[in-house]
């Protein structure tokens, strides 16, 4: 997964690796990203591991956010976690 803002500021680095299932939600991303990566918890990741915190998003490829509804991961797939109070 990518992580840009301050979740990367606290990660300490702009990638981070984690095993996620075929089919997943934002829930499970979010518990995959913050067992591989406990620093998020409270940062971008709530404590429970059950989502992004209000003020993040995930978003496969550039193209889709992804919430509660599954989607279908493949191969090659690129996993971001960014800030969705970033403005334009």
């Amino acid at each position: 997964m990518e992580l840009f803002g301050r979740a990367r500021l606290e990660a300490g680095r702009r990638q981070v690796t984690a095993a996620v299932p075929v089919r997943a939600r934002a829930g499970d991303l979010a518990a995959a990203l913050l067992e591989s990566c406990p620093r998020l918890g409270g940062v971008a990741i709530r404590e429970d591991g059950s989502g992004p915190l209000e003020s993040y998003t995930f978003n496969l490829n550039g193209a889709r956010f992804i919430g509660r509804e599954d989607v279908m991961l493949e191969s090659g797939d690129t996993l971001l976690l960014f800030s969705s109070q970033a403005g334009g």
